[in-house]
């Protein structure tokens, strides 16, 4: 069970990943005793990890993940990005479907995006198939 100062310190370590015991020191007033009395603790808890000799030290919050947690989470991230990625192209290709509409028959943006949506779901059709089918036929 964690003291409110041992989470404080936890707290000021999440917003600043690497502190010297001298700023800990600062930060909360405590004494160099105290303040590796409460250090000692949250790092036999594994909670904290201390870096470097003498004035050279820093504390950082320990990585408590093991590697499969972090594979996967990376996995997930990834999978994400891509994700993000063609959503982002998607929407790319049907502004620029949307703009050769708008310009095509004079209409507002708004309504040329009415208009591919109607189409999309007459043909059942997703909308990206259906703007990139309006840029090809004005390609040609």
């Amino acid at each position: 069970m964690l003291t409110n100062r041992q989470r404080e310190i936890l707290e000021l370590l999440k917003s600043k990943p690497l502190l010297t015991a001298e700023e800990l020191r600062e930060k909360f007033g405590f004494s160099r005793a105290r303040l590796s009395q409460l250090l000692a603790l949250l790092i036999k808890q594994k909670l904290v990890r201390r870096e470097g000799r003498a004035r050279a030290t820093v504390y950082r919050l320990a990585d408590r993940r093991i590697p499969e947690q972090v594979r996967r989470e990376n996995w997930e991230l990834r999978q994400k990005v891509a994700q993000l990625e063609k959503t982002l192209e998607d929407r790319k290709v049907i502004e620029r479907a949307k703009e050769l509409l708008a310009a095509q028959f004079d209409i507002g943006p708004a309504e040329a995006y009415r208009k591919l949506q109607e189409r999309s779901m007459d043909s059942g059709r997703p909308l990206r198939e259906v703007a990139d089918r309006i840029l090809s036929a004005f390609e040609i």
